[in-house]
């Protein structure tokens, strides 16, 4: 044979069957050449279906077990407020309404003796709601709560979020809307106590540690709010102890979207030293 042809069929792998049959050794060239692991896989149908039906399975998995962490976490964002910007102007005038700008302060003044024992009676258009401060596990956030009612803060304010799953019941923002504050913030005081059903906390901006004037009461027991959750924290700073009805019928009012139609008013907020 010709060397030229010779080489042409070496590189098509087409050898003489005298040559081809000592190099393969009489063996199958699919036994030779079976492709190792993983590409093995690929060549067994039922093995490689049943491998894409667990991972099918495992995506859908954990796209259920996220938007599980997505709801609680919508729960939170339900109690957003921002952050105030207002010009401090300490000698400003109580508001007559909710559509006039409240005053605001520089700071917080020190009203509270966490020694003390103090309610607050806060009397709305559909009757009074009286809550016990948690002075002494809140100090700060009870201190800051009282001097705005001393002040006359929360006074002919509105009930300005109320969420239709009975979450909770918000207010303390002077204009109604979720932008108003008292000029100041105050930190956070981290405790142990859980958001359940009339349990009361400041609201503040998603995961921040610092809140002004707007305050929640709890609905219903929310787990999502508490100090061992994930996700945002809320530590509650006191709890209805009388007007839990009230606050049910608030729930109950005709709302649009998350505010009631007609307004509920905060006519004042009184606070009891004992």
């Amino acid at each position: 044979m010709a060397k030229k042809r010779k080489r042409e069929l070496q590189h098509l792998r087409q050898e003489p069957a005298r040559r081809r049959s000592y190099q393969l050794g009489n063996t199958s060239p699919k036994d030779i050449y079976k492709p190792g692991f993983p590409m093995n896989l690929l060549g067994n149908v039922r093995l490689f279906a049943l491998f894409g039906v667990a991972v099918i399975a495992s995506m859908i998995i954990a796209a259920v077990l996220t938007n599980r962490g997505n709801d609680s976490d919508a729960e939170a964002d339900d109690l957003r407020t921002v952050t105030p910007t207002a010009t401090v102007d300490a000698s400003a005038t109580a508001s007559p309404s909710a559509s006039v700008t409240a005053k605001t302060f520089a700071a917080a003044e020190q009203v509270v003796d966490p020694a003390k024992q103090y309610t607050a009676t806060m009397k709305t258009s559909k009757g009074d709601i009286v809550i016990q401060l948690y002075a002494d596990k809140a100090p700060k956030t009870v201190n800051s709560f009282v001097f705005l009612a001393q002040k006359g803060f929360f006074d002919a304010t509105i009930v300005h979020r109320v969420t239709s799953n009975r979450f909770v019941v918000q207010m303390g923002s002077p204009g109604g809307t979720p932008n108003g504050g008292p000029g100041y913030t105050t930190a956070d005081e981290p405790n142990q106590i859980r958001n359940t059903r009339g349990l009361v906390s400041m609201a503040k901006v998603g995961a921040a540690t610092e809140f002004g004037s707007q305050f929640f009461i709890n609905g219903k027991d929310n787990p999502s709010l508490d100090y061992d959750n994930p996700g945002p924290k809320f530590y509650p700073f006191g709890e209805v102890i009388s007007g839990m009805d009230v606050v049910d019928k608030i729930f109950d009012s005709p709302k649009e979207g998350e505010k009631p139609n007609p307004p509920i008013t905060v006519n004042a907020v009184t606070i009891e030293e004992k």
